[in-house]
C-alpha cells in the first residue's frame, strides 16, 4: 500500500501554505484515480498574495493547475508527495523581451544553479556582438530576445551542491502566474522503480526536448525540471547484461548516458549465448522485438543511426556464425570430458 499527499508551498522559499487544501490518500487498490485543481492564488502567512506557478507531480513538473493521477502499482512505492508551488509576481522589473529561467529538483524543491547550457544554445547578441543575449546583464538565468530569436538548451545534468547527486534533465515548462486552466495533466505510476531510496517514486527523464525556442521580442518564465536517475543494483556480469535490457532502457535513447539500440542488441545476444552455454532457457524479452518496439518512438535521425548500427551488428554476427560453423565442422574446440589438457596418452 502507498500513501499519496499534496500540499502548497512558497516559491522559492519552500514554506508551506496553510490555505492550500492538502490531500492525504491511502492507495491500496489498482487502479486508483485522483484529481486535484490547485487554486489560482493563495495568501501566505504574511498576507501576501501568491499565484500558482506549477505542480511538482512527484515525477514531473507541469504548469497545468489540474492534475489527474492514476495509480496502477501502489505496491511499488510507499510515500508519494505532490506539491503545488506559488510565487509572487514581479513588479517593475524585466520586460517583454526577457526570458528568465529557474530549475526544480522533482520531488525535492527549487534549486539555484542555472539550467541554461550556453555552448549548446543559439543566441543572437547585439550589433557587433554586444551586449550579450546571455548572460543578460551578467545574470546566467536570464536571456534577452530583443536582438533575435533564441534557442535555449537545457543542461543535461545539474547538481544543487557538491554533496548532492547529479540530476538528469526532465522537461522545460513555460510558466504563467495563475497557471494554465486548459485541460489537465495526466500523471501515473507506470515504470516506477523500487530501487530508488525511500519512496520508490522515480522521475521521468527527457519528457520534453532540451531545446526551447523563443521568438524575437518575446519573453516569459521558463522552468527546467530535473530528476534523480534510479541507481542500478546489479551483481555479476550476466545480471549486468540482463539488467540493462530489463530495466526499461529500450524505450530511452535521448539521454547521452543510455546505451544505443545496437548496444542493447549486443548485450542481449551475449546474455542469451551465456544462457545457452549453461543449458538454460534464454531470459527476458527478445532483443529484436524490443528494438522494433523502441523504434516506434524514434525520430527519423535516430532511426537512420539505429539502422546503420543494426546492420553493423548483423555483419559481425554473420562473421561470428561462420567461425562457429567452422568449429562445429571440426568437432568443437573443447576437450572430451574425462581427459585433461596435460598428461599421458
Amino acid at each position: 500500500m502507498g500513501h499519496f499527499s499534496t500540499s502548497g508551498k512558497e516559491f522559492t522559499e519552500g514554506g508551506t501554505l496553510a490555505s492550500f487544501g492538502a490531500a492525504n490518500l491511502d492507495v491500496n487498490a489498482a487502479p486508483t484515480p485522483f484529481a486535484q485543481t490547485a487554486p489560482a492564488a493563495l495568501l501566505d502567512d504574511n498576507n501576501v498574495l501568491r499565484k500558482f506557478l506549477y505542480w511538482d507531480t512527484g515525477r514531473r513538473v507541469t504548469n497545468k493547475r489540474t492534475v489527474r493521477w492514476t495509480f496502477n502499482h501502489p505496491d511499488a512505492w510507499t510515500d508519494w508527495r505532490a506539491v503545488a508551488w506559488y510565487g509572487v509576481p514581479p513588479t517593475g522589473v524585466g520586460g517583454s523581451a526577457i526570458v528568465s529561467t529557474s530549475a526544480h529538483w522533482v520531488g525535492v524543491s527549487p534549486i539555484t544553479p542555472t539550467p541554461i547550457d550556453g555552448p549548446g544554445s543559439t543566441f543572437v547578441n547585439g550589433p557587433g556582438g554586444t551586449p550579450l543575449a546571455w548572460p543578460w546583464g551578467g545574470n546566467d538565468h536570464v536571456v534577452s530576445t530583443q536582438f533575435g530569436a533564441e534557442v535555449i538548451h537545457a543542461l543535461a545534468h545539474l547538481q544543487r551542491s557538491p554533496g548532492d547527486p547529479s540530476l538528469n534533465f526532465s522537461s522545460w515548462q513555460q510558466l504563467t502566474y495563475g497557471g494554465d486552466d486548459t485541460s489537465y495533466f495526466a500523471e501515473n505510476d507506470e515504470g516506477v522503480s523500487s530501487t530508488t531510496s525511500g519512496s520508490g517514486v522515480s522521475g521521468v527523464e527527457s519528457s520534453t526536448s532540451p531545446n526551447f525556442s523563443e521568438l524575437r521580442n518575446q519573453g516569459g518564465v521558463l522552468l527546467a525540471g530535473y530528476v534523480t536517475a534510479p541507481p542500478p543494483h546489479f551483481s555479476g556480469l550476466l545480471d549486468d547484461l540482463r539488467g540493462v535490457i530489463n530495466a526499461g532502457l529500450l524505450g530511452k535513447f535521448i539521454d547521452k548516458g543510455d546505451p544505443s539500440p545496437e548496444d542493447i542488441i549486443r548485450l542481449k545476444l551475449i546474455s542469451e549465448s551465456i544462457d545457452l552455454v549453461r543449458g538454460q532457457k534464454p531470459t527476458g524479452p527478445d532483443a529484436f522485438e524490443g528494438l522494433l518496439d523502441a523504434a516506434k518512438s524514434m525520430s527519423a535521425a535516430e532511426l537512420k543511426r539505429t539502422i546503420v548500427g543494426t546492420q553493423t551488428t548483423l555483419r559481425r554476427g554473420q562473421a561470428a556464425l561462420k567461425s562457429l560453423e567452422s568449429l562445429a565442422a571440426k568437432g568443437g574446440a573443447g576437450k572430451p570430458s574425462g581427459k585433461t589438457s596435460k598428461g599421458g596418452k
